[in-house]
């Protein structure tokens, strides 16, 4: 079998899936939670985060290399298929926009690394920050990207003739960070310590360095919708009433079910019909991972103050990811478009609960590491069947990720799967 035929047998399987009656259902299981309805069951994600350790190199047969990255791509996720958790296979095939960086580093400074062991592949490592001086606000440099619709246009002519008549191609394009990250780059360019005295020592310089990551924030979403190259990332994983969705029309084609108004400069390269969004027709996200050991007010004066300005660009946003927010959760919650809560591992469910109801819709992650390493399924059902039955009335769902290794036990991912969605079914 050629290496063309091998990705095409792959990519038949995932157009199999994909439309699938299982497929509608769980869909419609994701809809309903960020539409804040009550779920028939909470819908369940686990995301690997090491395909490494779960497909071996012999899974993977293509020699040519461009082929290779498809038959990658297609066999993640005909593996995340076969852990039976509420996974959404497409039915389309995604091509991602073509925007070309116009500089060196990211806010024009390079961001350096240390490691104790030049060996060491994944352990432990500090940034080594290039602000080192007060006065070293004025080298940053604002990041700024423009759309390259020639290589946008190949890539979307290359894919369709090798997908087009099984998986129809979709552009697809997001903005290049995660949401309003500001606390990241912060500790990027500063260092996580030398951030945390700083707001001590030197608060009103923080304040100046935030409003320059505020800015060049809002100046990059400016961006990426004056350029016409957005498209909807309302799809199966964010599906919810009042955004746009991208949705199968003629032909298999996907289509805008909400199209913004004015004219549509998107590319038509292969005869897909093009896609536009606007930034109010989007997810956006924020967190302060960094920001763990912050007090709640300087939290919310060195942070959140300058996150808002950037999440309010967005029609519905979600906050939060493995940081410990109890402490924080009404500052969160005065977020003004915010849809879901994430909860982490450290933040209690019982407490956010109580606080959300039904007016929002929560992410309750795992602890991967209990998951993994507790020997006997036990307690880890016992833990699912606690939280779940805490927050019966409010929309959640369960997702387990952080999962840098699975101890040699990728049975324990559908374990968990069959685990939790057999718990939801049973306390919904």
């Amino acid at each position: 079998m050629s290496d063309r035929d091998v990705v095409r047998s792959l990519a038949a399987q995932l157009a199999e899936a994909a439309h699938s009656d299982e497929m509608a259902y769980r869909r419609k299981l994701w809809r309903d939670v960020h539409s804040l309805r009550l779920p028939e069951r909470p819908p369940v994600i686990c995301h690997p985060g090491n395909f490494a350790e779960l497909i071996p190199d012999s899974a993977y047969v293509c020699t040519d290399p461009w082929l290779r990255g498809p038959e990658a791509g297609m066999r993640q996720w005909l593996y995340k298929l076969s852990i039976g958790d509420d996974t959404v296979i497409n039915p389309y095939w995604e091509v991602h926009t073509v925007m070309d960086f116009q500089g060196e580093h990211f806010w024009g400074l390079p961001i350096g690394y240390t490691q104790p062991s030049a060996t060491s592949q994944r352990g432990a490592w500090a940034y080594d920050p290039p602000i080192k001086e007060e006065s070293d606000l004025d080298k940053i440099i604002p990041p700024r990207y423009v759309y390259n619709a020639q290589a946008t246009e190949e890539a979307l002519e290359r894919h369709d003739a090798l997908l087009g008549d099984i998986l129809p191609v979709q552009r697809t394009c997001a903005i290049p960070t995660p949401g309003a990250w500001l606390h990241g780059w912060a500790t990027q360019l500063r260092g996580v310590t030398q951030l945390l005295v700083d707001m001590m020592d030197r608060p009103a310089w923080v304040h100046r360095f935030m409003t320059i990551l505020r800015d060049g924030n809002l100046a990059l979403l400016d961006q990426y919708e004056e350029q016409g190259v957005l498209t909807p990332n309302t799809g199966w994983f964010w599906a919810c009433d009042g955004l746009m969705d991208v949705m199968e029309g003629p032909n298999g084609r996907a289509v805008c079910g909400h199209p913004a108004p004015g004219p549509d400069t998107g590319d038509m390269a292969a005869g897909i019909r093009p896609l536009r969004a606007r930034l109010k027709d989007l997810w956006g996200r924020g967190e302060s991972q960094e920001f763990q050991g912050v007090g709640p007010a300087q939290y919310e004066e060195f942070l959140l103050n300058y996150q808002k300005p950037i999440l309010a660009r967005f029609g519905l946003t979600y906050y939060g990811c493995c940081e410990d927010l109890t402490n924080k959760i009404p500052l969160v919650l005065s977020i003004p478009n915010l849809r879901k809560f994430v909860c982490s591992p450290w933040t209690d469910l019982g407490k956010l609960v109580d606080a959300v109801g039904d007016r929002w819709c929560i992410e309750w992650r795992q602890k991967a590491t209990d998951v993994v390493f507790t020997p006997e399924m036990g307690p880890i059902r016992e833990h699912l069947r606690r939280g779940l039955q805490i927050a019966k009335h409010t929309p959640l769902h369960v997702t387990l990720q952080e999962l840098e290794t699975v101890d040699g036990r990728p049975e324990r991912l559908r374990e968990w799967a069959a685990a939790a969605k057999e718990i939801g079914e049973a306390v919904a």
